[in-house]
């Protein structure tokens, strides 16, 4: 099973697009009647209600979509509309990376210092990809595990963060899946690095067929999205200053999914031995060989 690290593969959020020009045509909408109304577009909940952003769902959504799906769907075009407004980054994560800070060879940052985090990704967001089928989610329902891609990610002007996990891009089948998990603050990031995120059992530790032998690692409780999230996002904050995003398109507070479909359960307040929630959302399956992304990024 090879562990993809060269470059970085095209992401959910340009597959969430009829067309690349998507964003720049209709997401300037969403901004205007944010700041008309005196919205606050970094709050998920209020973001959802827009009727700029109640009318792509609506124009993007296949004719058979549960129609109560739609606060699901406004979800995943949160994200995406963050990372165009804040001219936000496509970030890979390599193999020595990630193995190194999980098993703590690596700091992430200074963890006394919460002001990094505050600093460092407030304001941003960006979509963290992780090396290929390094990390699985696996979950307790009798499902099959499903290989996770990365993590969606921003850090409002509140100090909150936002984050959610994409799993489950095969070649073999459109869609995707998108985990959500309660937003934290960005000051308690330091404490999900550094603190165990099982209860029992080493963090990430797998039993998938074949992670011996290629040393798999596996998420089965919320903290262990948290703790992979706080350690990887405070080596970004830590080296912020070399990896500014591209120009933004403003900077007030204020992009859109293509044939939305859903498939969701709600855990948000589910204990940590339960799997997040889950929304599948269709897509162009990628080719055998993963396509480089479109978007500019960086490594870590």
């Amino acid at each position: 099973m090879a562990i993809h690290d060269a470059y970085a593969r095209l992401t959910p959020y340009e597959l969430l697009f009829p067309e690349p020009e998507f964003p720049d045509q209709r997401f300037p909408a969403i901004r205007d009647e944010a700041a008309e109304r005196g919205t606050d577009p970094a709050n998920p909940a209020a973001f959802v209600m827009l009727g700029a952003v109640q009318g792509i769902l609506a124009d993007l959504r296949e004719e058979d979509t549960d129609p109560e799906a739609a606060h699901d769907h406004g979800g995943v075009l949160y994200f995406a509309y963050q990372i165009w407004r804040t001219g936000g980054e496509v970030v890979l994560a390599h193999q020595k990376t990630v193995r190194g800070l999980l098993a703590g060879s690596e700091s992430p940052a200074d963890a006394a210092d919460k002001s990094l985090w505050q600093k460092g990704l407030g304001g941003r967001a960006g979509y963290l990809q992780l090396p290929q089928h390094l990390v699985w989610i696996e979950e307790t329902r009798n499902t099959a595990p499903e290989s996770v891609d990365g993590f969606f990610w921003h850090g409002d002007h509140l100090g909150t963060l936002h984050l959610a996990l994409v799993a489950g891009m095969r070649s073999d089948r459109p869609g995707y899946l998108f985990v959500p998990v309660p937003p934290q603050p960005l000051g308690s990031l330091p404490g999900w690095a550094s603190g165990p995120a099982r209860e029992e059992g080493r963090d990430f530790e797998t039993s998938l067929p074949g992670a011996d032998l290629d040393a798999l690692l596996g998420i089965r409780t919320p903290a262990e999205v948290f703790k992979l999230a706080a350690l990887l996002l405070g080596r970004l904050a830590r080296e912020a200053p070399a990896r500014r995003p591209p120009a933004a398109h403003d900077s007030a507070p204020a992009p859109a999914p293509d044939r939305l479909g859903t498939d969701t359960v709600d855990t948000s307040a589910a204990p940590a031995t339960d799997q997040p929630a889950r929304t599948t959302l269709p897509h162009a399956p990628p080719t055998l060989s993963p396509r480089p992304t479109t978007l500019p990024w960086a490594t870590l």
